[in-house]
This record gives structure tokens, sequence and C-alpha cells, in this order.
């Protein structure tokens, strides 16, 4: 499986290999969040321990995980009444960059160092930096979001090699 660390501290599974031992338990998927192994939490250990701890552990036999179940796409509502009103989000490339605390988008659930890859049903995986923002800076009223984290979207179009441990 390979990991990645996000700003919180989070540990995500961001791909399996095919036919390994994680993928034949059926028991991991990818957006699940690791939280320990074998005991140890990971919570809020960089990237390098969790690789050198996990490292440590190969090749046992035996490994044991605590995980939060989740999927690596989420849908997000946003409500936005008047074009005064930010969403209170920057986006680079389709990618969020910053977020506004108190803003529409934080209350909503937007999150930092995810990839927007839908707007109202609407794929952007395509679109360059300035339709996406356009669209942004242009709707009121409801507008639905798909985002995943964005080291799993790089992965899923081949823009990064992954990792596998």
């Amino acid at each position: 499986a390979v990991v990645s660390t996000q700003s919180t501290g989070t540990v995500i599974v961001s791909s399996i290999r095919p036919a390994s031992p994680a993928y034949k338990t059926e028991l991991l998927n990818v957006g699940n969040q690791l939280l320990e192994i074998n005991g140890r939490s990971l919570v809020g250990l960089s990237y390098e321990a969790i690789i050198s701890y996990i490292r440590s552990l190969l090749p046992s036999t035996k490994i044991e995980m605590q995980v939060v179940p989740g999927s690596p796409v989420l849908v997000i509502e946003l409500i936005r009444p008047d074009l005064k009103y930010p969403l209170g989000f920057s986006v680079k490339d389709g990618h969020i960059t910053t977020l506004v605390r108190g803003s529409i988008g934080e209350r909503a659930g937007v999150r930092v160092g995810h990839r927007i890859i839908a707007i109202n049903g609407e794929s952007t995986v395509t679109l360059d930096h300035d339709s996406i923002a356009g669209i942004l800076l242009s709707e009121t009223g409801k507008l639905l979001l798909k985002t995943m984290p964005s080291q799993i979207f790089n992965l899923m179009l081949g823009l990064e090699e992954p990792e596998y441990l």
C-alpha cells in the first residue's frame, strides 16, 4: 500500500498494489485513514517516520492496522446566495490551496490539499485554471463540488509514481 500524510498529520491510503497482501485481504481501501499499526499510533508522525516504521516491520507475516474507513471522493454542497459573498478558498490548477476560517467553503467541508474533480456534475479534470476559477467566481445558489486528495488524484492520472511498501 502507498500512504500519504496530509497537512493535518493524518495518514491516508492513496494506492494499493494489486495481488499484494493488503489487496488480498479486501479490508484496506484507498481513502482509509491509518490510525495505528501493530499498536503504534501514526497520528502526527512525519511521512519519513511512518515509512521507516512500516519498512522496519517488513517482511513480517502479520501486521495489524486500525483504520477509519473513508472514500477518497468528497461531495461538498456550497450555498452562495449572492456573488458579494466569497466562497473563502483559493484554487491553483484545480487544487485547493487555502481556506478562510468561517467561510462558506470551510463551513461546507472544503479541504486544503484536495483537487476539485467536478462542479455541479461536470468534470473539471481537463479544465485549465482559468476555467475552474471562472466557474467558481460566477456561480450563485447551490454549488456541488466533488473533490479528492491531490496525491490520490495525481496517482490516478499517473502524474506521480507510487512507492509501494
